[in-house]
């Protein structure tokens, strides 16, 4: 069964139409085509064999059970190895994101290519396992695979574990929305990342034409876009406006802006011929308007006539599913007011919403927003304490983080370079299994237990994958957030000030919202300076503690004042301690640090809003040895709408900056980098994408296997984006 009916090629008249599945089997080119992929593919050395389905089983009942499946793991590809020396079975796996399961035949090829790529003498009694879960249904589909003529096809229950799920077109379209999903969402999120996980570019390969037919398949599943969830760090609870669904589609449409019109034509047909999930579509089409800022008419239009239509008496009285719809409406006429600068006008609208829903942290959020960008500073303190405090984090995401899918299978390479944990009969298959490497060679890509080749050199850049890459590995998990735990513990000790070492650890990171709420103290702080935002705190609030010692003769000036609610008042010590930080940095601006004290230094700079000093640290912490975390801190500056004003990068450097970062993630098999696309589509809207193309073709370090990679991007970016 193939979701995608437009991939089937017309057959002549009076022709005997043979299966999708049998003619599969016959395409050897295309199998040719993945087995040059596959050589790029890690290979995590089971300890047991078979233990990672068991794993994997295990995690989604418990998972399951506990109602945390979220967005559910990566697909997991299992292949059966067989060491003729020591006459036993070994497992092999890695992750996966980004491959087409609308059907069975995709993966199919899959497994059939990592078949392929053996002589036959090798495969016979060979078996493959291809798993992906279905977040909809909660079933993992697991494609079990022997040859072209044996494999089976079976829909796992993750809570019972049994097989009973009938393999109905509804159940792949599920699986298909699920995958479109975790590609997305991976890709823009180095916490959920795992070591041994290869990103395929969703949709890129395959052009527009493929693009114009999916996107449709998605806006039709919108109204199921509540089941899939939402980042529980940001909002109380899903919505037709915040969903993992929703979100991910307008992910994908920020990349490929050219898509716009056909989601809002398909948006459009599902309104006129789905009158029960209207709403929905309505909902989804302002905010995919307001996103691509070009239908500004027509976004005001629609927004007052669904309010219009669906709550044409007011606001009171309305229940609970239609006080989120409303708000929801609400929020997204906020956003377009804002994305104008029209903050008087936002200003009523953001103070009804916080009356309808006190819980919303993106209402109470715009409200402060609002008043700060007035000068009303102390209006916009008050606000700020009255915000809801969300959770530290996702708890769905941290259920799955606490799983530990990367088991005792990855050693950290700490800034040393790899080690191998692999016991010596293991490492002596694995050698006869990849002849084509010395066994000198193969040394540099075990990082523990897992084997971590790039045969093709897809995006190879030799000073990075031979340093940095070598040295830090894969950035990837909760401490991503620096490089504090993916450098040599020397390093770590050798940072001379105590308190830039504690304002970074991982005790001391912020949450989403606390965050949020950093940024907008940190904005009055700029604007009117700190002694003076001293004065007005101590005006507008009652610290807890000065409260607790006077509740029993409270003076008319306590009582005039709010309580500081706790998780303020702690991060206005935080503030200060960074504040701190960068003014030592200030006396001791001839001192030489290590790259990870200018990185942290850099970071902490950034928070305070000390631009131009915090870019001249992470360029620095680059020069010292290229910092994944400050090429990513860099080039989000340079995405900011006042990128100008943040010690901004000239385009050179921009484009530097993201070739060592493609080329870095590339090796980690990582080659969909949404995020870097985003960068790239901004670079060619100022220069041209021929302008740039000829830029990274004149580089020094423009070998052959990364050109070939950002030429494909470049391709991608002309036809989505011009």
């Amino acid at each position: 069964m193939n979701l995608f009916s437009w991939r089937k090629k017309p057959q002549p008249p009076n022709t005997k139409t043979e299966s999708p599945k049998d003619a599969l089997f016959e395409q050897v080119t295309e199998n040719v085509k993945w087995s040059k992929k596959l050589q790029e593919s890690p290979k995590i050395v089971e300890h047991q064999f078979g233990e990672s389905l068991g794993l994997r089983t295990r995690v989604l009942r418990t998972l399951v059970d506990a109602d945390q499946l979220g967005i559910g793991p990566p697909d997991m590809i299992h292949a059966t190895q067989f060491d003729k020396f020591h006459q036993e079975e070994v497992g092999e796996y890695h992750y996966m994101t980004g491959l087409d399961v609308s059907s069975e035949i995709t993966p199919i090829a899959y497994l059939n290519a990592l078949r392929f790529i053996s002589n036959s003498s090798k495969t016979e009694g060979r078996v493959s396992t291809y798993c992906t879960t279905n977040i909809f249904s909660k079933v993992d589909i697991r494609i079990r695979y022997e040859s072209e003529k044996h494999y089976q096809v079976n829909a796992i229950e993750c809570h019972s574990g049994t097989t009973n799920v009938q393999l109905s077109q509804t159940i792949w379209e599920e699986t298909f929305i699920s995958g479109f999903i975790r590609s997305i969402i991976i890709s823009k999120d180095k916490e959920r990342k795992l070591p041994g996980l290869v990103e395929i570019p969703f949709g890129l390969d395959n052009g527009l034409t493929y693009c114009e037919k999916f996107v449709p398949v998605i806006c039709k599943f919108l109204p199921r876009g509540i089941e899939s969830g939402c980042d529980l760090t940001k909002h109380s609870q899903p919505s037709l406006k915040n969903n993992y669904l929703l979100h991910s589609l307008q992910e994908f449409l920020m990349i490929s802006p050219n898509l716009y019109d056909v989601t809002i034509d398909s948006l459009e047909d599902l309104i006129k011929n789905d009158g029960e999930n209207e709403l929905c579509y309505r909902i989804a089409m302002i905010a995919i308007m307001v996103q691509s800022g070009t239908n500004d008419m027509v976004a005001i239009k629609t927004i007052n006539n669904t309010i219009k239509k669906f709550y044409p008496l007011n606001f009171l009285h309305l229940r609970q599913h239609d006080l989120t719809n409303i708000v929801d409406l609400l929020c997204l006429q906020i956003e377009f007011l804002l994305s104008k600068n029209d903050y008087e006008l936002a200003l009523p609208i953001a103070k009804k919403i916080t009356e309808l829903s006190s819980d919303n942290f993106d209402a109470w959020y715009k409200l402060s927003e609002c008043y700060l960008q007035m000068g009303e500073y102390e209006l916009g303190l008050l606000s700020i304490n009255s915000m809801p405090q969300m959770p530290m984090v996702d708890s769905c995401k941290e259920a799955m983080t606490e799983q530990k899918l990367e088991g005792f299978y990855y050693q950290n390479p700490s800034g040393i370079g790899p080690h191998s944990e692999l016991q010596s009969n293991e490492f002596n298959h694995v050698c006869s299994s990849m002849k084509e490497y010395k066994e000198k060679d193969l040394e540099s890509l075990i990082f523990g237990r897992i084997v971590m080749p790039n045969g093709n050199k897809r995006g190879y850049i030799e000073n990075i994958w031979n340093g940095s890459c070598l040295q830090l590995g894969p950035i990837y998990g909760p401490q991503s957030k620096n490089l504090i735990n993916f450098v040599s513990p020397q390093e770590v000790n050798s940072i001379g000030n105590p308190l830039l070492l504690r304002r970074n650890s991982m005790a001391k990171q912020l949450s989403w919202s606390l965050s949020q709420v950093y940024g907008l103290v940190m904005f009055i702080v700029s604007s009117i300076g700190w002694n003076s935002f001293l004065e007005l705190r101590s005006k507008t609030f009652v610290m807890e503690r000065e409260y607790l010692g006077t509740r029993r003769t409270l003076t008319q000036e306590i009582k005039s004042k709010r309580l500081c609610e706790r998780w303020l008042d702690d991060l206005f010590l935080d503030i200060y301690d960074d504040l701190k930080i960068a003014m030592q940095s200030q006396e001791h601006r001839e001192q030489k640090y290590s790259g990870l004290e200018w990185e942290l230094l850099g970071l902490t700079l950034l928070r305070t809003r000390n631009w131009s000093e915090a870019v001249a640290c992470l360029r620095t912490s680059i020069m010292a040895r290229f910092d994944l975390v400050s090429a990513e801190k860099l080039l989000k500056l340079y995405l900011s709408d006042d990128f100008t004003e943040k010690g901004a990068l000239d385009p050179d450097a921009v484009l530097a900056l993201l070739v060592d970062k493609v080329s870095y993630e590339s090796r980690f098999y990582d080659t969909f980098q949404l995020p870097n696309l985003l960068i790239l589509r901004k670079l060619c809207a100022f220069e041209g994408v021929e302008s740039i193309r000829n830029h990274v073709y004149a580089l020094p370090s423009a070998q052959k296997g990364f050109v070939s990679l950002m030429d494909r991007f470049l391709d991608y970016i002309k036809e989505m984006c011009e």
